[in-house]
């Protein structure tokens, strides 16, 4: 139960309310709804609403209106039962991130530090929402998925609807609620399977990834190689394995030579000498050639008549005289060609000598040169290990990246078969036990038919349907084409709501209603929502506070008895007359 609002600055006018019904009630002028100056804040009631939130831990956006100016320096206390026992949050509006509890401690299943400053115990938002999941609702947020765990500020803002967004929609504490949280909160509130709900919200989410993740392959908003072609993939995959498997062999297989790089280097130098032994051999065989060739050339003798016979031809006739020293020059050229041949052939020999020094000596260098590659060949560097150690690492990573894409591809093409598998298990196990759970259903759908036969007189419908997205909800009365028609429509399922909750061992004894609840309402189905709500007050014990502007009140539509109920149970009557008038007892 809430006890009471209060505040530090004292132009706020403090609310206390008690058990069962309770007014609050906004005096309204005519000026002020026709003069629009002075409607920031009005009386008070929707700031009330804000006020409760945010000692129950509520987020500040930029937007909020305790990020005023106005605000400085203020602070807000909410009394308020937890358990059984009495306490009081207070929390500033300048120091948002602390809420200081006053009470006992000893009752609380969470730990508060302690602010030396102003003597006093405080906890953050984050911590307080956690504790009050477990305070209020009974879910160990420990002992649950958190994701698919409806947290404290979901559940109570059903509790404490806010603004027009809270009342469009039974199942909706505001319009961009998602859908996985709808599904939890209601699951919670008509006693489902919130664990069934959760499984059912993983499946959207596995479904809404592959079609995201392939739409984005499709458009190329993903720049990504992934193939989804898996016989590709597979061949891929192949060839890498191998590839790493060869690799791991030549590691295994290694053995490092401790001199081994000064056995390249022998080698290397020994390549070298081999290289100029055949480069001068290769010389030495062509100059032989030209010797033979020069040798066998030398074999020409020249003749008299062959003399005789050049000089006729070149008109020229020798005497008798001139013979005789022509015999003795051919044989002196006789003599020069003798020399030369033999000369020609001690060369050729010399040559020859030495090709055959070179080949031994290049037979010896490759002998020895072979002998050292054999090392090399079963021993290696430790670089060269380091090298090869390298390539496979590399490999070992791209098979590890193809072998993930081959899985992602199956996993997508595979998706739909899988997730139609995983939904159809969920759906039997679901309806198993939807309908073991069909006699508590069928209470919240008889009492939402109770509480629309009490204010209509045409009974409406809740529906708790079970369909393969998970639970479907609805609710129906008819001629419920206008706006105050749907408000009641949320009257009632929280009517329903607090009369399951106070079955349970823990749940918020109180609801509050804005009047926006009763805008466009008919004057009739006001006075009877009302009465409903008193009277569920007094048969189940809880607190229900209702927010309304005076003019909204259909006091023609009372008989006397409940005229003075209402008029009896009013805590706090506020007006926008004057400006100190509001709640805040400040208008800005």
């Amino acid at each position: 139960m809430i006890r009471s609002v209060r505040s530090n600055n004292s132009k706020f006018k403090p609310v206390f309310f008690h058990s069962g019904f309770n007014v609050v009630l906004a005096e309204r002028s005519r000026d002020n709804k026709i003069d629009g100056k002075h409607t920031r804040n009005g009386a008070g009631k929707t700031t009330l609403i804000e006020i409760i939130h945010f000692c129950l831990g509520a987020k500040l956006n930029k937007n909020s209106v305790f990020k005023s100016e106005h605000f400085k320096g203020w602070s807000f206390i909410l009394e308020i039962d937890i358990g059984t026992k009495i306490y009081y949050i207070e929390r500033f509006t300048e120091s948002a991130s602390k809420i200081y509890i006053d009470g006992d401690r000893s009752a609380l299943c969470f730990d508060l530090k302690y602010d030396k400053s102003i003597n006093r115990y405080y906890t953050s938002p984050n911590i307080f929402n956690e504790s009050m999941l477990k305070e209020f609702y009974g879910i160990d947020p420990l002992a649950n998925n958190k994701k698919y765990t409806p947290s404290f500020r979901e559940l109570i803002s059903y509790a404490i609807r806010r603004n027009v967004e809270g009342f469009k929609n039974a199942f909706e504490f505001f319009s961009r609620q998602k859908d996985a949280s709808i599904q939890l909160c209601n699951a919670y509130f008509l006693n489902l399977s919130m664990k069934c709900a959760a499984q059912f919200q993983v499946l959207k989410e596995k479904q809404k990834g592959i079609e995201n993740y392939k739409n984005a392959i499709k458009s190329g908003v993903i720049e990504t190689t992934l193939s989804l072609d898996i016989a590709k993939l597979n061949e891929e995959v192949a060839t890498n394995q191998n590839h790493v498997a060869s690799l791991k062999k030549q590691l295994d297989s290694f053995h490092i030579h401790s001199q081994y790089e000064e056995i390249l280097e022998k080698v290397n130098v020994l390549t070298e000498q081999i290289h100029a032994c055949v480069n001068s051999l290769v010389l030495l065989q062509k100059l032989v050639e030209r010797y033979k060739a020069s040798y066998s050339e030398e074999n020409v003798e020249p003749t008299i008549a062959d003399i005789k016979k050049v000089y006729c031809e070149a008109g020229s006739l020798f005497q008798d005289s001139v013979l005789k020293p022509l015999s003795e020059v051919i044989k002196f050229h006789k003599a020069i060609i003798v020399n030369r041949r033999e000369y020609l052939d001690n060369e050729i020999v010399s040559k020859q000598t030495e090709i055959s020094k070179l080949n031994k000596r290049i037979e010896l260098l490759s002998v020895q040169r072979a002998e050292l590659m054999k090392i090399l060949q079963t021993q290696g560097a430790l670089s060269e290990y380091v090298l090869i150690q390298e390539r496979y690492l590399r490999a070992k990573q791209l098979l590890e990246d193809k072998t993930n894409k081959l899985n992602l591809a199956e996993y997508i093409e595979d998706s739909k078969s899988r997730l139609k598998i995983e939904r159809q298990e969920l759906l039997i196990k679901a309806r198993q036990d939807y309908n073991e759970r069909i006699i508590v259903l069928g209470k919240a759908i008889s009492l939402f038919k109770a509480n629309t036969e009490f204010l209509y007189s045409d009974p409406g419908t809740l529906t708790i349907a079970l369909k393969e997205s998970g639970y479907a909800f609805g609710v129906n009365i008819k001629s419920s084409r206008s706006q105050g028609v749907n408000y009641m429509k949320v009257f009632c399922y929280d009517m329903v709501l607090a009369e399951l909750g106070m079955k349970r061992a823990c749940y918020p004894d109180f609801l509050i209603h804005d009047s926006t609840i009763f805008d466009g309402v008919d004057e009739r189905q006001v006075a009877r929502a009302l009465k409903l709500a008193q009277r569920k007050c007094e048969e189940l014990g809880f607190q229900y506070v209702c927010l309304i502007n005076s003019d909204m009140v259909p006091y023609q539509e009372f008989d006397d008895e409940f005229t003075k109920i209402f008029n009896n149970n009013i805590v706090l009557s506020i007006s926008d007359n004057h400006d100190d008038g509001g709640l805040l007892g400040i208008r800005f």
